[in-house]
C-alpha cells in the first residue's frame, strides 16, 4: 500500500485498506497517517466525507474514559492510550474542516459537512467538557497530557470561526457549559504560566480567538449573553476579568516584531463586548484600556504591512479607534483621553488614512475620522486637554504629517477641523480672565452671584454651590436638589470617583469658550427684537450647534431625556422669568458640553453689551444679572449610554464644603 504521506491519489482498495485500519481500536499511528491524507492535495472530496465519518466514530461518548479517571493508581500511560484517538480526532476536525471549506467551492457539499458537525455535537460536546473538566485543570496530571488536550479543545472550537459552519456553530454561545470552558481556557492563559501562548515553547492555541468570536456571534445573533455564568469563572469580580483583558493584550504587544494582528483584533473585540457590563467597563478604565489601545494604534501604524496581513492591520485599527471612541464617548473621559494623547493618538489616527485598505468598508473607515472630526474638538472646550492637544498639532505640522494626507480626503477635512478648532482655542487661552468664574447659588428663588471660591459647595454631590445653610436646606426640601444631589452620589460610587467636578482652570475658559462662540453670532443677537434672547449651544461635537430663541426650555439637542434634566431645566425656566423683568438686556445660554454619560449642561446669563462689544453699554452691566450655573448629567433612561441609577437612601443633606 501507499504511504499516506505521497501525494498521488490512493486506490479504492488502498484507501479502504487505510481507512479501516484507522477505525480499528488499536492504531493510532494509522489514524494520523489518515489525518494527514485528509490534509493533502490527493484526497478527494467523497474520500474526506468518509474520513470525517470515521474521526466521528473515534468521539463516540461511550469511549470516553471515565472509568480509567476514577480508578485508583491510573498511569499517565494508560490515561494518554485512552485519550489519543479522541484528541486526534478533535485535532483532525478542527484542522481539515477549515481547508476543505475552503477547498470545495459547492454548497452540497459544505451542507452535508456543517449539517454533519450538527448531529455529532452532542457526542464531541460532551468529549469537550471531559478533557476540560477530568484533565486540562487538573494540577496534578501531566503538564504535556493537558497541553495537547487544551490543543485539542482549541483546535476543534476554533471551527466556530467559519461562517459556513454557522448551522452549527451558532449554538455554541447560548451553551452555558461549553461558554465557561471557553472562558476558564482564556482565563488559564493567564493564571498559569505554563499554558501562556506567548511562550516560545507553546504553540499559540487561539483562545482569544474562539472566546471573542462566541461573544461577537451572540452579539450578532441577538442571543443574550449569560454573563452571571461567564463571570463566575472570574469570581464574580470584574477587576479580575479587566486584567486578564488588559494581560491578553500585552501578551500580544510583548511579541515585539512578530505581532498576531488577528489575536490583538479579537483581544480589542473581546474588550469591546465585555465593555457592555458597567462594572467591566469601569474596571477597563480604570485598569488603562484607553491608554492600550492607544499604543496599539501606535504600534500598528508605525509599520508596513503587505499582502494579506496589511489586510490584518487595518481591521486591527478599525477596531482599536471604535474602541477608544465609544469609551470616549461613554465615560467622564477627561483622565483617559489625556492619557491617549500622551501616546501620540493624533498622529496615529493620521497615519491611519495610508495604512487603511481597500478592503476596509467605508462605514467602517469612519472611526478614526469621527475621533479626529468630532471627539477630539468636542473634548477641546476643557482647557487640561486642549494643551495637549495644541502640543499633539504642533508636532504633527513639525514632522509634516498631515502634507501625507490626501487633500481631497475626509482624513484631511477631519484634520483641518481639528487644527482649526485647536488654533482658535489656544488664543482664548492668552485671554486675561480677570474677573474669574462667576458662581450662581444653586438655589432655585435665590438669584446671588459671586466669584468662584465664596460661595461653598454640597458635600454630598460635590456639583452644587449656596451662599448659605439657609439656601441649602431651603433646596434640598422645596427643590429638587434631594434627588439629583442622590443621583450624583450614587453615579459618583459606581464610577469609583470617575465623574468628578469640573476643576476651576475649565471652568474659566470654559467661559471664555462660551462667549467667544456667541460673538460669532454678535449681529444677529444685537438684532433680536426681545430683551432676553434664549441660545442653545451644542459643543459636543466638532461643529458647533446653536440654536436661537429656544423658547421651549425643555429642547435638548441630544434627542434623549434623563431624570436629572429636570432640575436644570427648572433652574432655566427661573432664570429666564428673573432676567426678563430686569433692565439690562440680556442672553441667556444653555450649553452641552461633552463628558461621555456625565455630559455637563452650563446655564449662563450674560449681558449682551459684553457679547456685542458695546462699549457705551457695558458700564451698566450689573453683576446680579449674571447667572452662571453647571450641571451634570447622572445618567437616565432613553440612551443606549445611559444607566437607570437606584437611589442611595440618603435621606439628609451633607455639611457645606469650602468649594
Amino acid at each position: 500500500m501507499k504511504s499516506p504521506h505521497q501525494e498521488s491519489l490512493l486506490s479504492e482498495v488502498e484507501f479502504e485498506r487505510l481507512l479501516n485500519a484507522a477505525a480499528s481500536t488499536h492504531s493510532f499511528e494509522t489514524l494520523s497517517q489518515t489525518i494527514l491524507y485528509a490534509r493533502g492535495p490527493a484526497c478527494q472530496p467523497t474520500q474526506y466525507l468518509r474520513i470525517v465519518s470515521m474521526m466521528y466514530y473515534k468521539l463516540d461518548a461511550n469511549k470516553i474514559p471515565y472509568r480509567i479517571i476514577n480508578g485508583d493508581g491510573v498511569t499517565v500511560n494508560e490515561l494518554s492510550d485512552a485519550l489519543d484517538f479522541a484528541f486526534t480526532s478533535l485535532i483532525g476536525l478542527g484542522t481539515t474542516m477549515r481547508i476543505w471549506l475552503t477547498k470545495v467551492n459547492q454548497q452540497d457539499f459544505r451542507q452535508q459537512l456543517a449539517k454533519g458537525l450538527r448531529a455529532h455535537w452532542p457526542e464531541i460536546r460532551q468529549w469537550v467538557l471531559f478533557l476540560y473538566r477530568s484533565i486540562i485543570v487538573q494540577d496534578d496530571l501531566d503538564i504535556d497530557l493537558r497541553h495537547i488536550c487544551k490543543k485539542a479543545v482549541l483546535e476543534f472550537l476554533g471551527l466556530i470561526r467559519d461562517d459556513r459552519l454557522r448551522v452549527w456553530s451558532k449554538s455554541v454561545p447560548t451553551d452555558r457549559e461549553v461558554m465557561k470552558v471557553i472562558s476558564d481556557l482564556w482565563f488559564l492563559e493567564t493564571r498559569d504560566p505554563r499554558f501562556s501562548s506567548w511562550d516560545s515553547m507553546v504553540i499559540n492555541q487561539r483562545e482569544s480567538a474562539v472566546f471573542g468570536t462566541c461573544l461577537l456571534m451572540a452579539f450578532e445573533l441577538g442571543v443574550s449573553i449569560d454573563w452571571e455564568n461567564i463571570l463566575s469563572v472570574f469570581l464574580r469580580d470584574p477587576e479580575l476579568i479587566a486584567k486578564v483583558s488588559l494581560c491578553h493584550l500585552e501578551g500580544e504587544i510583548s511579541h515585539g516584531d512578530e505581532l498576531d494582528l488577528f489575536c490583538i483584533t479579537c483581544d480589542l473585540q473581546i474588550i469591546s463586548v465585555l465593555s457592555q457590563l458597567e462594572k467591566i467597563r469601569l474596571a477597563l478604565m480604570r485598569q488603562g484600556v484607553v491608554k492600550a489601545a492607544a499604543e496599539i494604534l501606535a504600534l500598528i501604524v508605525g509599520r508596513e504591512w503587505k499582502g494579506d496581513m496589511q489586510v490584518f492591520a487595518s481591521r486591527c485599527m478599525i477596531t482599536a479607534t471604535a474602541l477608544l471612541r465609544s469609551r470616549i464617548e461613554e465615560m467622564d473621559a477627561l483622565p483617559f483621553l489625556s492619557q491617549a494623547l500622551e501616546r501620540g493618538l493624533v498622529a496615529s489616527l493620521l497615519k491611519c488614512e495610508a495604512s487603511l485598505t481597500s478592503a476596509v468598508q467605508p462605514s467602517a473607515r469612519q472611526e478614526p475620522i469621527l475621533l479626529l472630526a468630532e471627539v477630539l474638538p468636542g473634548y477641546s472646550v476643557y482647557r487640561s486637554v486642549l494643551h495637549q492637544l495644541a502640543l499633539a498639532v504642533d508636532s504633527v505640522v513639525g514632522q509634516r504629517l498631515d502634507a501625507r494626507l490626501s487633500k481631497s480626503g475626509e482624513f484631511c477635512k477631519a484634520w483641518k477641523k481639528l487644527r482649526d478648532t485647536v488654533d482658535e482655542r489656544r488664543r482664548l487661552v492668552k485671554r486675561d480672565i480677570s474677573s474669574g468664574h462667576v458662581q450662581t447659588c444653586q438655589n432655585d428663588m435665590c438669584s446671588k452671584t459671586s466669584h468662584m471660591g465664596r460661595f461653598k459647595r454640597c458635600g454630598g454631590c460635590l456639583h452644587a454651590y449656596y451662599c448659605s445653610r439657609k439656601c441649602q436646606r431651603y433646596d434640598w426640601q422645596n427643590g429638587k436638589h434631594k434627588q439629583y444631589c442622590t443621583r450624583i452620589q450614587q453615579r459618583f460610587i459606581r464610577t469609583y470617583g470617575q465623574m468628578s467636578p469640573i476643576h476651576s482652570k475649565n471652568l474659566k475658559f470654559l467661559d471664555q469658550v462660551i462667549l467667544a462662540e456667541l460673538k460669532k453670532h454678535r449681529e444677529r443677537l444685537s438684532a433680536q427684537p426681545s430683551k432676553l434672547t434664549l441660545v442653545e449651544l451644542n459643543l459636543v461635537g466638532g461643529e458647533v450647534g446653536m440654536v436661537f430663541d429656544a423658547r421651549g426650555a425643555n429642547a435638548n439637542p441630544f434627542g434623549t431625556k434623563c431624570k436629572c434634566e429636570s432640575y436644570s431645566n427648572a433652574r432655566w425656566k427661573r432664570m429666564a422669568e428673573v432676567l426678563r423683568e430686569g433692565k439690562t438686556p440680556m442672553v441667556l445660554v444653555r450649553a452641552f458640553i461633552p463628558g461621555g454619560v456625565s455630559r455637563k449642561i452650563v446655564l449662563q446669563a450674560i449681558p449682551l453689551a459684553v457679547v456685542v462689544e458695546d462699549q457705551r453699554r457695558k458700564g451698566q452691566v450689573m453683576e446680579k444679572h449674571q447667572f452662571n450655573l453647571i450641571f451634570t448629567c447622572c445618567g437616565g433612561e432613553g440612551s443606549e449610554r445611559s444607566f437607570i441609577l437606584e437611589s442611595t437612601g440618603v435621606d439628609d443633606i451633607k455639611l457645606l464644603t469650602t468649594g
